[in-house]
C-alpha cells in the first residue's frame, strides 16, 4: 500500500493531460486534452512488480496475438513486413458499435532505457472492410516498457484512437475511462 501510494505522488500526466484515475492498480490514468474530431488520447504510467522485461518482450512481440491479450482486438493478422516495421490488420470490437478495421505500422524500437512496441495508422495502405464494418480514422500509440529501479517495470501507455463512423458520445466516454483500465488490466496479466 505504502509503494502504491509512493508510486502516485511520483507519477505525473504529461502537459495538457487530465488524470482521471491517479490510483487504478498500480497505474495513473490521463486524458489528453479533446482534438479537433472530438477525441482525447488515453495515457497511463505503470508501475508492475510482478511484471519483467524479459516477460514484455517475449510474451508482446507477436503481433498476431495482440488477439489473445486485449477482449477488443478480435483479430490481429501480419500483412507483411517492411525494414523494421510489420503492417498489420486489427479487426477491433466495441460494445453496441459495428467492428472497426484498421491497418497499423508496428515496430520495436529502443529510447533511452525503454522498450518500445509502437504503432500508427497505415493511412498509405489501401483498406476496405468486411461488409457492415468501418474503417478506423486513427490508431495510434505505443508501450513503453523499462526495468524499474523498484523492481518489476515502469510502464508508459498511449493510445491515440478515433473509430471513425458515427459513435455515441456517451460510448465515446465510457471506452475512454472503463476501456483504458480494461486495456492496462488485460496486458499487465498477460504479462504476469
Amino acid at each position: 500500500m505504502i509503494t502504491l501510494l509512493f508510486l502516485s505522488s511520483a507519477l505525473a500526466a504529461p502537459a495538457g493531460y487530465s488524470v482521471s484515475d491517479a490510483d487504478y492498480n498500480g497505474c495513473e490514468l490521463s486524458l489528453g486534452p479533446t482534438q479537433s474530431d472530438g477525441f482525447r488520447a488515453m495515457h497511463a504510467e505503470c508501475h508492475w512488480s510482478d511484471v519483467t522485461l524479459a516477460a514484455f518482450e517475449s510474451k508482446f512481440a507477436d503481433y498476431s496475438k495482440h488477439d489473445d491479450v486485449f477482449s477488443t482486438v478480435a483479430e490481429s493478422k501480419i500483412q507483411r513486413t517492411d525494414a523494421s516495421r510489420t503492417l498489420v490488420h486489427q479487426r477491433h470490437v466495441l460494445s453496441s458499435l459495428s467492428d472497426r478495421e484498421v491497418l497499423q505500422w508496428m515496430e520495436w524500437k529502443m529510447e533511452g532505457d525503454y522498450r518500445v512496441s509502437s504503432w500508427v495508422t497505415a493511412t498509405g495502405e489501401p483498406l476496405t472492410p468486411a461488409s457492415g464494418n468501418v474503417k478506423s480514422i486513427r490508431s495510434d500509440g505505443y508501450w513503453k516498457v523499462r526495468t524499474s529501479e523498484k523492481g518489476g517495470v515502469d510502464v508508459i501507455y498511449e493510445l491515440d484512437y478515433n473509430p471513425g463512423g458515427s459513435v455515441p458520445g456517451f460510448l465515446v466516454r465510457w471506452f475512454q475511462a472503463s476501456g483504458l483500465q480494461t486495456t492496462v488490466d488485460e496486458l499487465h496479466a498477460y504479462l504476469k
